[in-house]
């Protein structure tokens, strides 16, 4: 190789290095971006969506003859 070319290479190198990095960086920040706004779209829509139309508060019955009911089997025994 010649002397100039090994002298420049790494500069080279660095260079376009540091140009991916800034492409990186600018197409991580439109992420964010778009992330937030479609965040922000998303909540406010639940958000009006609890407020025209909320929840019914349900109650949940439960079995009283299953409270306290223990069951026991023997897994660990072989026969």
């Amino acid at each position: 190789m010649p002397k100039l070319v090994r002298t420049f290479f790494p500069f080279f190198a660095f260079g376009c290095m540091m140009v991916l990095l800034v492409i990186g960086l600018i197409i991580f920040s439109y992420l964010l971006i778009w992330g937030a706004m479609i965040g922000f779209v998303l909540f406010a829509m639940a958000w009006i969506k609890n407020i025209f139309f909320p929840q019914k508060k349900t109650t949940h019955y439960s079995d009283s003859s299953l409270h306290g009911r223990i069951i026991e089997h023997d897994d660990d025994e072989q026969k």
